[in-house]
């Protein structure tokens, strides 16, 4: 059994006030970077790709820009809208976006690309709504060495779960933007990214989230709470004894 990816809209609407309480908060920083390597400008008309509960869209705002943002998961943006007003906020498939050609002068997008099945097919489209010359800015987790990967994949083999290692490199970004069509790319990386959790409740809480939640659905509760108890040894602890999860971000921006 495959512990990510697939039917992502539909988990993280089930569980969007888990996400929206661990999370939005621990991926705020990095949404923050992704806005500000995205060099808005005043009066741009801006697109959010996988905006969840708005946290990116909500930094795009201001200087008369037109904020839109865009998620597959209903559960997701009723937050958003609850949360981040003067945001016009849509339900989509980012796959298949329902705007014509060059609607947008900047896309961004935090830590959504990765849901993808075919990157490549996906940026492609997110070109396609992008005028010339305009701008991408997103990030993804990764690489997999930056992450919780390496700790915790023993212990999803041994309770028959799959990570699906599929988190990029730097050049295996710039190749997928590359191949669908953007140019002037460039990368970064910082593997410092963690989820910080406060304590135990808090890590429960993130575990109920998306294919974490998921994948665990059908089983009896005592597996369960072993299978919690393994992954909490392995988890980082920070002197304060809250929990560092390491995650990790790509950083990548380029030109239509």
């Amino acid at each position: 059994m495959s512990f990510f990816r697939s039917d992502a809209a539909a988990r993280f609407s089930a569980s969007a006030a888990a996400y929206a309480a661990t999370m939005a908060p621990a991926l705020r920083p990095v949404a923050t970077e992704v806005v500000r390597r995205a060099h808005l400008q005043a009066g741009e008309r801006v697109l959010d790709i996988g905006t969840g509960t708005g946290t990116a869209a909500g930094l795009a705002r201001g200087e008369r820009r037109a904020v839109t943002g865009l998620d597959g998961a209903p559960g997701m943006l009723e937050i958003a809208r609850a949360e981040v007003p003067e945001v016009t906020f849509v339900e989509s498939d980012f796959g298949a976006l329902p705007f014509g050609e060059d609607a947008f002068d900047v896309i961004v997008s935090c830590h959504a690309l990765l849901f993808a099945a075919d990157r490549v097919a996906v940026l492609r489209e997110w070109r396609r709504v992008t005028q010339p010359g305009g701008r991408i800015s997103l990030s993804v987790p990764g690489p997999w060495e930056a992450t919780m990967g390496p700790m915790a994949d023993p212990i999803y083999a041994a309770y028959g779960l799959s990570t699906a290692r599929d988190y990029p490199d730097p050049s295996d970004l710039a190749a997928w933007a590359e191949a669908a069509g953007w140019r002037e790319i460039e990368t970064d990386a910082d593997p410092s990214v963690v989820i910080p959790l406060a304590d135990e409740a808090a890590y429960r809480l993130w575990m109920s989230t998306g294919s974490r939640g998921m994948a665990t659905a059908n089983w009896a509760m005592e597996r369960v709470e072993a299978f919690r108890a393994e992954l909490l040894a392995v988890v980082p602890k920070a002197p304060d004894g809250s929990m560092q999860i390491p995650f990790g971000a790509l950083y990548l921006v380029a030109t239509r």
